[in-house]
């Protein structure tokens, strides 16, 4: 977070990536994968980026820690709570059902979730209602208006993603907040990794694996 350069107004600067491995002959439909879930509202950005690595492509996303960089960044001091299993009902979020929290464990709580198979990101994709991933981040409660100023700036350059902007001291999604503080729920930027799994595609995932120049990745529209 504290690496985080990105300027949304000026569209430079450096994002956090989370970084995925495919077979080359699977990348077409795991890109059309993607491409469903950026229109579907389940990923943080449509920028991508991708490189071949002998029979494999490296697939480069933006990881929904970026917000946060970006927010602390914009002088809120956010703080990440936990990942977890987001169930949603008509396209409407409506609670946690599994949640960790980054304090209890050494490894990424995403990664753990989708290897448990507890996700429907396909569901979601195809219904409307299914299981996502998602994660919970808390500021003080002060900051809410600094927040919904560099949220509509984030949303002008395609950074998306909140689920529920939550008041001071209330829950979010089911999940307690600190006492004088908000709680902002994202859609895990790995929500791309779960719904391949699902089709059956053979993927490697590192979560928060490194920073990446958001001028070296191109729109999704312009790679399917």
């Amino acid at each position: 977070m504290q690496k985080v350069s990105f300027d949304p107004e000026k569209m430079e600067g450096k994002i956090i990536t989370n970084t995925s491995v495919v077979k080359l002959e699977m990348l077409d439909v795991t890109l059309r994968t993607l491409q469903d879930a950026i229109m579907s509202g389940l990923t943080v950005s449509p920028f991508v980026k991708i490189e071949s690595v002998g029979t494999c492509a490296r697939i480069w996303t933006a990881c929904s820690i970026t917000v946060d960089g970006v927010l602390l960044k914009g002088g809120v001091p956010v703080r990440p709570k936990g990942g977890g299993v987001i169930e949603v009902q008509d396209r409407e979020p409506v609670r946690f059902t599994e949640m960790l929290m980054y304090w209890a464990t050494t490894l990424d709580p995403i990664d753990i979730l989708i290897s448990q198979d507890l996700t429907d990101v396909m569901g979601m994709m195809r219904t409307g209602s299914g299981r996502i991933l998602g994660n919970l981040q808390e500021a003080p409660m002060l900051a809410r208006d600094k927040i919904e100023e560099r949220l509509e700036v984030l949303a002008e350059a395609e950074f998306t993603g909140v689920l529920e902007l939550g008041d001071p001291n209330m829950d979010v999604l089911g999940v307690s907040v600190e006492r004088d503080r908000v709680g902002i729920a994202l859609v895990g930027g790995t929500n791309i990794v779960a719904a391949a799994i699902e089709q059956g595609i053979d993927i490697e995932n590192e979560s928060i694996s490194g920073l990446t120049d958001i001028r070296e990745m191109t729109h999704i529209e312009e790679l399917v």
